[in-house]
């Protein structure tokens, strides 16, 4: 819409269908995904979802705009990459901006289906090839479709290669902007400035300490597993009286297993079975207390 509003271009609307026609292929075979289950019962985001499809998207359709007026209006391209200019060529600007809207468009799936960063989770085979064989078509379209309807025109090799390095430098931004909008969804980031006074603190290393440790903790929430408990066993603000009541009930555990070995059927054949190193599993469960 900018690039209609600012440069009076008009993108194709056939070459709509075909990176529509690719981009359904390739998100069909997210149902077969390789994907980390969620340690923690999921719900709908939808003020993530929102947030991060309006910054993520206007972002994109940023980057589209600065690489029309880098190739329409600037010899960028040419003079740091030795590729003639094409501004003086419809067709040829066309398979440029094609190509370079299908390659960011479908990347886009690697940075919203993982949680980190989108390298580091390998996505399924089936999903990585659906990606890989819709952007070789798309690629082989601009260098060599020469479609008078579609008022496009191959562009050649040269340029094919700039725009893939382009779009995967513009690339790398997308899992940062994903990281901030979460961050400033959880609130923490207003909480470091109005509450934990991060920015006027007097505490050493700014609360570095503490922030790992609640960090640590939060980790641990989110991975299924229960916050370690503090022990004051050893806390020297305890009593002598609490550590005798822990050392008292103790030795009373004790002398009730001791009892229990010594005055049940079942605890001696225990005993006996324990000493010798058999199965319990193995023997008829039959005796009584």
């Amino acid at each position: 819409m900018f690039i209609a509003l600012i440069w009076k271009f008009d993108f194709a609307p056939f070459m709509v269908l075909i990176i529509a026609i690719l981009n359904d292929g390739t998100i069909m075979t997210i149902s077969k995904d390789r994907v980390k289950p969620s340690p923690m019962p999921d719900s709908w985001k939808l003020k993530e979802i929102f947030a991060t499809g309006v910054v993520l998207g206007s972002y994109m359709a940023l980057m589209t705009v600065v690489f029309f007026w880098l190739i329409k209006d600037t010899d960028f391209f040419p003079d740091k990459f030795g590729v003639r200019s094409i501004r003086n060529s419809p067709g040829e600007m066309m398979a440029a901006l094609y190509l370079q809207v299908s390659i960011i468009s479908q990347a886009l799936i690697f940075v919203t289906r993982s949680r980190s960063w989108s390298f580091v989770e390998r996505p399924g085979l089936l999903l990585l090839g659906a990606f890989m064989i819709a952007q070789l078509v798309a690629t082989f379209l601009a260098v060599y479709a020469n479609w008078s309807f579609a008022r496009i025109n191959g562009m050649g090799w040269g340029w094919a290669g700039v725009i893939w390095l382009y779009t995967i430098v513009t690339y790398i931004p997308l899992d940062l902007l994903k990281f901030a909008i979460r961050y400033a969804l959880s609130g923490k980031a207003w909480d470091n400035l109005l509450e934990n006074k991060t920015a006027f603190t007097t505490k050493k290393d700014y609360g570095k300490e503490e922030r790992e440790a609640q960090w640590a903790a939060a980790q641990r929430t989110l991975h299924g597993l229960q916050p370690p408990e503090t022990s004051n066993v050893f806390n020297e603000k305890n009593s002598y009286r609490e550590l005798s009541e822990i050392a008292e009930q103790a030795k009373r555990r004790a002398e009730v297993a001791r009892l229990r070995e010594l005055h049940t059927l079942k605890g001696h054949v225990e005993s006996v079975v324990k000493l010798k190193g058999l199965d319990i599993d193995t023997i008829q469960q039959h005796y009584t207390v």
